[in-house]
């Protein structure tokens, strides 16, 4: 790499680190200011909440990452645009093309740091942030909505009331129909624990149903096998956009397999994949701003302009996935879409520059 590649690089880092600082600082006050209403609620105390607030940080940034990219980019080629360092090094005969690579090694980096902060940090990070707060308001650890949850694993139906701190069901039905959709078989049981590839439930209660009737039997123990997991589990439980990408997969398949609908999860899943290139797609538009249209405005106006794009594409990029699971959008269609236009109008403004 050349000594003004590294330069225009390290220069558009530190401003993208610096704006990434300041609106990761606005965002975290902001998050403070929210859990303060419930802070006495049963043991939530203050270095629960700034615990929570810490472990919550690498959410925030691999949300705010994008519009960060943006703006850092705008800022820091604008300082070297403001100080005529750009003049200078296009005098010297340094092409527009030449200058563009060396912010799309900035942009290549920022997708790498998207990737480590969104699938190794962020995951359980976030865990460990909800557990935190759930545990100090209410004294156990919530896994799951109050009501529980219901499950498919083949014809059996499942609803589990509880999760346990140890990771045992409570409270667990089983429906089991056969390939008819007819009720055969209604299990119900006190809890139930893993072992050996199986659960084990406990306290059974079980009523048989056929054209005679219904039989009602009690067992002390029974073993029930399911390709539901602990490890599925916690995949069930979590929201989809706090999975890491193989996690997601694994959940994919497993509805996949048990006819059940995915698209929830295939967006999530395409997000994950188009979250990285969008950060570059952001850095790519910076170019546009310094010696496109807005290059005589200045610095104020372009880094206006700059989060005005940002903001945007954020709405635009959130709306169109709401709108692709409404209306049936292919999910990656829906993912790719705004990047890929955003991707697009960047293009565009790139090939006006001469």
């Amino acid at each position: 790499m050349q000594i003004f590649q590294k330069y225009i690089a390290k220069t558009i880092l530190l401003s993208t680190m610096m704006v990434l600082f300041v609106l990761l600082g606005l965002y975290s006050f902001m998050d403070f200011v929210g859990e303060l209403n419930d802070l006495g609620k049963g043991h939530y105390q203050m270095m629960d909440v700034l615990a929570y607030m810490v472990l919550s940080m690498p959410k925030r940034i691999y949300e705010l990452l994008p519009i960060a990219a943006l703006l850092g980019s705008v800022l820091g080629l604008g300082s070297l645009a403001s100080q005529s360092e750009l003049v200078v090094m296009r005098a010297a005969g340094i092409s527009i093309q030449q200058i563009n690579k060396a912010v799309m090694i900035v942009a290549l980096f920022l997708m790498f740091i998207a990737v480590f902060v969104g699938e190794v940090i962020r995951p359980p990070a976030e865990h460990y942030a909800r557990e935190i707060q759930t545990t100090a308001k209410s004294g156990e650890i919530a896994r799951g909505s109050e009501d529980g949850f219901w499950i498919r694993d083949g014809l059996h139906f499942n609803h589990i009331g509880r999760i346990l701190p140890n990771g045992n069901f409570a409270d667990l039905s089983i429906y089991e129909f056969d390939q008819y959709d007819r009720l055969r078989i209604a299990t119900k049981a006190a809890e139930a624990s893993y072992e050996d590839d199986g659960w084990i439930l406990s306290n059974v209660v079980q009523s048989l149903l056929d054209e005679d009737g219904v039989k009602t039997r009690t067992i002390d123990h029974a073993r029930w096998k399911s390709e539901l997991s602990p490890e599925m589990v916690d995949i069930v439980i979590v929201p989809a956009e706090f999975l890491p990408v193989w996690s997601l997969l694994d959940y994919i398949n497993y509805l996949d397999d048990n006819h059940q609908s995915v698209e929830q999860y295939q967006m999530a899943f395409w997000m994950k994949v188009m979250m990285p290139i969008s950060s570059a797609v952001m850095v790519f538009l910076a170019v546009p701003f310094i010696f496109g249209p807005l290059r005589s405005s200045p610095m104020g106006g372009r880094i206006l302009v700059g989060a005005l794009v940002g903001i945007a594409f954020h709405l635009f990029n959130q709306s169109f996935q709401h709108i692709g699971l409404v209306f049936g959008v292919l999910p990656w269609l829906s993912s790719a879409l705004p990047t890929l236009s955003f991707g697009l109008i960047g293009w565009y403004f790139m090939k006006r520059i001469h």
